[in-house]
């Protein structure tokens, strides 16, 4: 046999293989590479107003914790998908199971119980702020006992000042809320991330109006939380984290934000 034909069956009589089944075996691997990758997204929950950590300008997500997620889900190779949610919608997604990722989260012993937590990413100065008039002072908590406390809804703060019953802590269901409470009298004191408040004072114009007292409550740890249920996720942005945190690209990314 000549031509075409006796090419193909010396090449398969060669191959040991029947002709269809010759092509089949030297076109999969081909096909394999052609076939395109499909693309993978997890969903993303944070506050919907936190700045500068995580808020939206011109319709995209942006901030200093987004920024750092996005980092760390490229590096996965992984689309985000962000939602923007109040602060207990974030933790109903974590408990219901119905996001990837939730940020950003203290530490606390109920948290690693509920959650898969990764970090921490970063450390935030949890402070005190009063109007620029006020006398207030702060030492011990019990020196803020007689005054209205701002906080926000499900928010943990710092272990001590959470567990103290004895303060009037007023809720409200964010940060914007509360200073504009604290610029109109309705709270005495707020409490919250330095870098949030300072924002919020100077979005409003009210930097002046205001001032943090020289004492922190605390230096807090930041975590990104998953679903127990995702615990295969949870292992993959672990392994991200470590990287990123170790080859410095974390800190870059906060050093370049903290800067501006």
């Amino acid at each position: 046999m000549t031509g075409r034909n006796g090419l193909r069956t010396r090449l398969a009589a060669f191959a040991g293989l029947p002709f269809g089944r010759f092509c089949a075996a030297l076109l999969l691997p081909l096909l394999l590479l052609a076939a395109p990758v499909r693309a993978e997204y997890w969903t993303i929950a944070s506050e919907d107003h936190f700045p500068p950590y995580n808020y939206s300008f011109n319709g995209n997500r942006t901030g200093i914790d987004t920024e750092i997620v996005n980092a760390l889900l490229k590096e996965l190779d992984v689309t985000p998908v962000h939602r923007p949610l109040s602060w207990n919608e974030v933790l109903q997604s974590m408990d219901g199971n119905t996001a990837d990722v939730g940020f950003q989260f203290i530490a606390s012993p109920a948290r690693f119980a509920q959650y898969n937590m990764i970090g921490p990413f970063r450390t935030g100065t949890t402070v005190f702020m009063v109007r620029k008039d006020s006398t207030i002072t702060f030492d011990r908590l019990e020196d803020l006992s007689p005054y209205r406390i701002g906080v926000v809804d499900g928010f943990n703060y710092e272990s001590a000042f959470d567990a103290a019953t004895y303060l009037d802590k007023v809720p409200s269901s964010s940060n914007v809320v509360n200073f504009r409470r604290l610029i109109l009298g309705r709270v005495d004191v707020l409490v919250g991330d330095l870098h949030v408040l300072t924002y919020m004072a100077k979005q409003d114009g009210r930097l002046k109006d205001v001032r943090v007292l020289p004492k922190p409550l605390g230096l807090v740890p930041r975590y990104i939380a998953l679903p127990k249920a995702r615990k295969e996720k949870a292992d993959r942005l672990q392994a991200a984290f470590v990287k990123l945190r170790d080859n410095g690209t974390i800190d870059r990314i906060v050093d370049s934000w903290l800067a501006q």
